[in-house]
């Protein structure tokens, strides 16, 4: 996500809001545990060991963080290390199967669905995306021009951020209540009647005139895959990808077999975060962990299978350097294409990033959500890309 500057202005007002009468920042002192030794599973025996150590002792630097899981996929090849405790009320260290909130990256499983839709002849990019809805949305288009799957994939449908509206919300926030109020706001919501509030929606600027990031717009390709296909989205997932690649963690709710293995996530000030409601959906409702990921990334780097490069082909030019692909954002570092997302739930952060020409794939997954963890787990990303062997 393109929201580096935001975010510092975000962060800036959260400075303000945890300021004592000394001018002293308080709750984000105590944001984790201090750890006598920050606890982690990583051998330090190879070069890309500790590489790794390194980079995640600078990262945990920042008093804010508090676990990290990591996976990385090399030709095929798969690493785990992790660092840090699952809660701050008792250390204990993560595994590959401690199981995360993975918000915005869910959108690239949202992404393939839709490839899959292209490529059966469910969906095109540039069809009148009401076509794929069932009732009539005559406000969903201005002066003249509609919404598209292309659009819609780009985040420049013109659609708001969310629906119901919360813009209303982050007007002088408070950071810790904030995610309580959003999901209150939310919680009545069903597909049916985030479908009955869309009759209500109008679109922000014309269709393709500028990006404007909506959550909702992702939502909407899952409400059309679900009508085209006449499945729930939970069924699209178990059976296009969670099935076939044997991700048996990674769902829209936590399986009770799983439940002991999802970690607590932990706002900017270090306060316990509330998880996602089940109606985050295709825009950000899936758990997983750091082993289910990497057999997704194994799976994301093979461009041989036609779902896959149909998501990784760029179908809108953001600028000279950065495309869209399918819910992906892709550029070129070091002379090599790089597909990303990133994540950020209440209290947890996570980072997708693949190299697909050098057969490389790294995820990230944190339980906290300080206002730069992602940009700083985008950094790690990139450190460690540099210290895995070429091949």
């Amino acid at each position: 996500m393109r929201t580096s500057a935001i975010r510092v202005c975000v962060l800036a007002a959260a400075l303000l809001l945890a300021l004592g009468a000394t001018g002293r920042p308080t709750d984000l002192l105590t944001a984790r545990p201090a750890f006598a030794e920050l606890p982690s599973d990583n051998p330090t025996r190879t070069a890309l060991d500790k590489a790794v150590d390194k980079a995640v002792g600078e990262f945990f630097q920042q008093d804010q963080h508090v676990g990290l899981s990591i996976g990385i996929s090399n030709h095929g090849e798969a690493v785990f290390y992790n660092y840090g405790t699952v809660s701050k009320s008792k250390v204990r260290l993560p595994g590959r199967t401690s199981v995360y909130e993975i918000a915005s990256i869910t959108k690239t499983f949202t992404g393939a669905l839709a490839s899959r839709a292209v490529l059966d002849k469910k969906m095109t990019l540039d069809t009148d995306f009401r076509a794929y809805l069932t009732e009539r949305y005559p406000n969903l288009e201005k002066n003249g021009k509609f919404i598209t799957l292309r659009l819609l994939a780009t985040h420049r449908a013109g659609l708001p951020k969310n629906v119901p509206d919360t813009d209303a919300l982050f007007k002088n926030p408070n950071f810790d209540t904030l995610p309580f109020q959003l999901i209150e706001l939310e919680k009545p919501y069903d597909d049916s009647a985030y479908l009955r509030a869309l009759h209500q929606v109008e679109l922000r600027s014309e269709p393709a005139s500028e990006f404007v990031y909506s959550n909702f717009g992702i939502k909407l390709i899952g409400f059309g895959l679900q009508k085209v296909y006449n499945e729930s989205l939970e069924q699209l997932l178990q059976t296009k990808i969670l099935g076939p690649l044997g991700m048996k963690r990674t769902g829209l709710a936590v399986s009770s077999q799983s439940k002991d293995l999802l970690v607590q996530g932990y706002g900017p000030s270090g306060k316990p975060m509330p998880y996602h409601l089940y109606n985050a959906g295709a825009a950000g409702g899936l758990y997983s962990d750091a082993e289910d990921m990497v057999g997704y990334i194994d799976w994301q780097l093979d461009e041989s299978d036609p779902t896959i490069a149909q998501s990784h082909t760029a179908i809108f030019n953001n600028s000279e350097s950065v495309q869209d692909g399918m819910v992906w954002y892709m550029t070129r570092e070091g002379g090599e294409r790089k597909l990303w997302e990133s994540g950020g739930a209440f209290g947890m952060a996570s980072q997708l990033v693949l190299y697909p020409e050098s057969k490389i794939g790294i995820v990230l997954l944190a339980n906290d959500g300080g206002f730069s963890t992602q940009d700083e787990l985008a950094e790690l990303a990139k450190k460690i890309r540099e210290a895995c062997p070429r091949r």
